[in-house]
């Protein structure tokens, strides 16, 4: 059977890599089939272990490898989450965990590397309670010169699988393993030796955390070999020998740079032998770096398995980071760094400049110049590392940096003629901005950074330079610095920046001096002779960047483009009525063009919104646009989706701009488009854009909306609960109503009584919706409308919750105050916290003094139960369910309120950051160690994610939500009193004893009384 079974499955395999896709596909489906027979998965491995006489073809055993490393994740264990029956019984398993590691010992690298993530997935599940022997087994390897490469691979892997109680019994025995394969470079390739560095700082950062619970843990499994590692440390980067050793440098840098911030104290006596090698580093590589820029050699093109250059760049980008890491540890960054601020800022600015391939890629393709040049672009480069680490050394040496930079600078500039230099002391400038002028900039002789000198000195001249990228670069620290310098110097900016906007101009010049043209529109505000002289030349400018944006060769150049002119249109209004034309017929033109493209089409909402904000445009992009949206909207081709979800958006735009009665075209051709749109299309991104777009129409004119009538006699607010209902449909994608509850909510307060019966229609729609949700966003919107009622309609919004039965056999009422308080600490978005915390409190206020039962009976979750011995890790064959004590809702809502009140006291005090570095070594791992003491458990938000509001974006510029009484409500203060009153009534005691310590915690900091027990 087993050697049936094998020779069809070699069969198989061969078909798999046939060229012909139908013997492909019948193949695959034979795969299928023998997947569930009980020796399929010790077959293909000995497909991959195959030698000798019986050895199999490459291909064959490399594609067995990556079908059983699919077989071993979807088959291996039934509580995986991609789990697909069968499961293999014991035996196989066993079986197969004995035959894995001599994979491990082969010479061909695909094989072997195949086999260690087979291992690796099979230890993720069984190690160590079914395969106690496998840390053994990788010890041993990494005697053999044929096993230490897979065993290393896996151990890399084995290292993240420790838990708490795993790594104080392994890590004995790895650390020491692992610095003597740093060590001995004459045995082991640099490869090896560098992936031994980073276990050794996986191994770091979980003794680090495991300090946090006890503080000797890091001396006893780190003290012991400490010495030793640096020893190796120090050896390696002193390594000079002709074949250089850069990826085992950076490992080793990035290691120091770890220890660094978890272990101030323990690194203290070992950083002047650290630090000095890895700046002999940063200082010697100057001209190889240079021959490399400028394209004379090669750095090795290799990446680690993080991404991470392997060469020269990967090590000056690693030490980089670890002086950002010195800057960022105030006990040490003071007395290493200060007295070396010159000679550090003068080499962050060496490796700023731009290498020569760069350069070409940039003049072959713009757009990727544009990407590059963007503050938010993903790409992060050796020179934006650099850029980071020169503010962050400016911020922190603020006195001392100004006149470090001026001396680093003068260096660069007098002793090199290069354009590169120049343009990398230009960039360096330009980053910093204002910091070069704030008065806490003074130096000690009190003296700024001289930007005049620079200026006229350096910048000007360099504006006669046959290089476009240094000329450019010029004009944009002009244009930074304009309101600094002289008037008419920033005027001959201003002028110059608008003539290389010409048709005639380098592509790369052109982009830069867009660039210079939005920083002195934006400085222009507090400047009147700069806006002045801008409006004397804007004009030009504008045809200049329509012509450009529209006539490049990216999206990425017309973004910039159209930021631009965006920009523009705030500065004046007459002279955006003299452009707001052809500004409205851009606009439509890149509509038409561009209505699927997520960064051109918020830009052209902006430029939209900007025109309908002049009294003097908004009725021509009414007139002009509006037609061209529903054209759109009209549509019924299947790929219509995006086009339509953007054209609701702008629909949105305009009609907020607009005022009261609303123009004919809106109601009459707009609005009927929107309900036919949205009742017609599936597409969840429609559904949701045209839910809002209509709330819009609720908001600005909800007579007009009510008033409105088609052919049929029936109400635009009749359509509009149908959408709604649509909408909450259980059947529609749980997307479509991320936003619903604000259309609702809308209604309810613009509508009023006009609803009639049709309110109670939506509350039931939003309670079925509601039972059948799963998504937080979704949740909280629907239970927002529920909060919004109990504000203002408390005593009928109680009486239809309790009527309407839920879905366990209890009360509606029941079911959405279970949902609300076990997600209310998840709730994000400051505006919607403390609508929901204010109903809450009246909630709670209400429950208790009018003794209602229908709250005070119910029961709900309160807080987590700990399991008895879990300080470790919990493997996942073992986790447990978690447990939950149950309390009366009034008590829970009391501990709401409470902890809400904590993370308010977390914010205007300084209790996450890390504590006295005598107290706890392992200096910013305090913070999550306060995070966990915090009266929020069970999925509550960290403090810094509340107070960053996730919808600021929206609610910023929602005139619903700035509208609405609540929005500049000081949470804080309202609960400080709220509760203050609270406890002056005799129910008190009673909350009390069913607060936890973190909370009492709480009550005392705000001098609460907590009654005893």
């Amino acid at each position: 059977m087993s050697a049936s079974v094998k020779e069809a499955l070699i069969e198989t395999l061969l078909g798999s890599l046939s060229p012909e896709a139908g013997v492909r596909k019948a193949a695959e489906e034979r795969l299928k089939a023998l997947e569930v027979t009980e020796q399929y998965p010790l077959i293909l491995m000995e497909i991959v272990l195959a030698t000798g006489d019986s050895v199999l073809q490459p291909p064959i055993r490399q594609l067995a490898s990556v079908v059983l490393r699919q077989y071993v994740d979807t088959h291996w264990t039934s509580i995986a989450e991609k789990f697909v029956p069968p499961e293999p019984n014991e035996q196989v398993k066993a079986a197969l965990r004995e035959m894995a590691p001599v994979g491990l010992t082969y010479h061909e690298s695909k094989i072997r590397n195949s086999v260690a993530a087979i291992i690796s997935s099979i230890a993720h599940w069984d190690w160590p309670e079914q395969w106690p022997s496998l840390f053994d087994s990788l010890m041993k390897l990494l005697q053999l010169e044929q096993g230490v490469q897979g065993a290393m691979r896996v151990m890399t892997e084995f290292a993240k699988e420790f838990s708490d109680e795993h790594m104080v019994h392994f890590a004995p025995r790895i650390l020491p393993a692992m610095c003597n394969i740093i060590r001995q470079g004459d045995r082991y390739t640099m490869y090896t030796r560098a992936r031994a560095a980073q276990i050794f700082r996986t191994c770091v950062r979980m003794i680090a955390n495991l300090s946090q619970g006890n503080k000797q843990i890091s001396a006893q499994l780190l003290d012991p070999i400490l010495p030793e590692y640096m020893k190796a440390f120090v050896e390696v980067l002193s390594d000079s020998s002709t074949n250089p050793i850069y990826v085992l440098k950076k490992d080793v840098v990035k290691s120091i740079s770890i220890l660094i911030r978890h272990f101030q104290k323990k690194m203290v006596p070992y950083l002047d032998h650290l630090l000095q090698p890895a700046w002999n580093i940063l200082t010697s590589s100057t001209q190889q770096f240079r021959e490399i820029y400028l394209g004379a050699e090669d750095d090795d093109p290799d990446v680690d398995s993080d991404g991470e250059a392997c060469g020269i760049e990967g090590v000056i980008y690693a030490i980089f980071e670890l002086v950002q890491t010195l800057v960022e540890t105030p006990s040490v960054s003071k007395s290493m760094l200060q007295n070396t601020l010159p000679d550090l800022i003068y080499f962050t600015i060496f490796y700023m400049q731009v290498p020569q391939e760069r350069v070409e890629t940039w003049n072959t393709s713009p757009a990727i110049f544009v990407t590059d040049e963007d503050e938010d672009s993903v790409a992060y480069t050796l020179r934006t590392c650099a850029q980071d680490l020169l503010t962050l050394v400016c911020d922190e040496f603020e006195k001392e940096s100004m006149a470090a930079l001026g001396q680093a600078v003068n260096k660069h500039l007098s002793t090199s003629n290069d354009w590169r230099v120049q343009e990398a002391c230009l960039f360096a400038v330009s980053s910093l901005g204002p910091r070069v002028s704030r008065p806490s900039s003074l130096t000690l002789s009190g003296v700024n950074f001289d930007i005049h000198g620079f200026v006229q000195n350096v910048v000007i001249p360099g504006l006669s330079s046959t290089d476009v990228l240094l000329v450019g670069r010029c004009l944009v620290l002009g244009s930074i610095f304009c309101n600094m310098i002289q008037p008419q110097l920033a005027e001959n900016f201003v002028r110059a920046s608008a003539e290389c906007l010409h048709p005639d101009k380098n592509i790369i010049l052109k982009i830069l001096a867009i660039k210079a043209i939005s920083n002195f529109v934006t400085h222009s505000k507090e400047n009147e002779n700069l806006r002045k002289v801008l409006l004397l030349v804007l004009p030009s400018v504008i045809e200049c960047l329509v012509t450009f944006g529209t006539t490049g060769s990216s999206v990425e150049i017309l973004a910039l483009a159209l930021e631009c002119l965006e920009s523009i249109l705030h500065l004046d209004e007459n002279l955006t009525a003299l452009v707001g034309s052809k500004m409205t017929t851009l606009s439509m033109a890149c509509f038409v063009r561009f209505n699927a493209d997520p960064v051109i089409c918020p830009i052209i909402e902006d430029i939209i919104k900007a025109l309908c904000e002049n009294p003097k445009c908004v009725t021509e992009v009414q007139e002009r646009f509006t037609p061209t949206i529903v054209s759109v909207l009209n549509s019924r081709s299947e790929d219509m989706g995006g086009p339509q979800g953007v054209g609701l958006d702008l629909l949105a735009v305009i009609l907020r701009a607009s005022t009261a009665p609303l123009n004919p075209i809106l109601m009459n051709g707009a609005f009927p488009a929107v309900i036919s749109c949205v009742m017609n299309s599936d597409d969840h991104t429609v559904l949701q854009n045209g839910g809002e777009c209509l709330r819009a129409y609720v908001a600005v004119s909800p007579a007009q909306v009510y008033e409105n009538r088609d052919a049929n006699g029936v109400s635009g607010l009749a359509y509009i609960v149908q959408v709604a209902c649509r909408l909450l449909d259980p059947h529609t994608s749980e997307f479509s109503a991320t936003l619903v509850g604000k259309l609702i909510t809308t209604l309810i307060c613009k509508a009023g009584d006009g609803l009639g019966d049709q309110l109670e229609l939506l509350l039931r729609a939003v309670l079925s919706k509601l039972r059948s949700a799963d998504t937080l966003s979704v949740i909280q919107s629907l239970i927002m409308v529920y909060a919004h009622l109990f504000n203002s309609q408390m005593e009928a919004a109680l009486n239809f919750l309790d009527s309407v039965p839920g879905p366990t056999g209890q009360s509606a009422l029941h079911f959405v105050m279970t949902e609300w308080v076990f997600r209310q600490q998840m709730f994000y978005g400051q505006f919607d916290r403390k609508v929901t915390y204010v109903a809450l409190s009246k909630l709670l206020l209400h429950g208790v003094s009018m003794e209602d039962q229908r709250l005070t009976n119910i029961q709900v979750k309160g807080d987590l139960i700990a399991v008895p011995g879990g300080t470790g890790v919990v493997t996942r064959s073992k986790k447990q369910q978690e447990r939950w004590t149950e309390i009366p809702l009034l008590v829970k809502i009391f501990k709401l309120l409470i902890a809400e009140l904590g993370y308010s006291a977390m914010e205007q005090t300084d209790d996450l950051e890390s504590g006295d570095e005598d107290e706890d070594e392992s200096g910013s791992e305090n913070n999550d160690e306060n995070k966990e003491n915090s009266p929020v458990r069970g999925g509550g938000i960290a403090a810094e994610d509340y107070f960053f509001d996730e919808e600021s974006g929206l609610n910023a510029e929602d005139q619903d939500v700035i509208n609405d009484p609540l929005y500049g409500l000081d949470l804080e203060a309202y609960l400080k009193e709220l509760i203050t009153g609270f406890s002056t009534q005799i129910y008190y005691p009673q909350f009390c004893t069913q607060l936890n310590v973190a909370e009492k915690k709480v009550m005392a900091k705000y001098g609460f009384p907590v009654p005893s027990p």
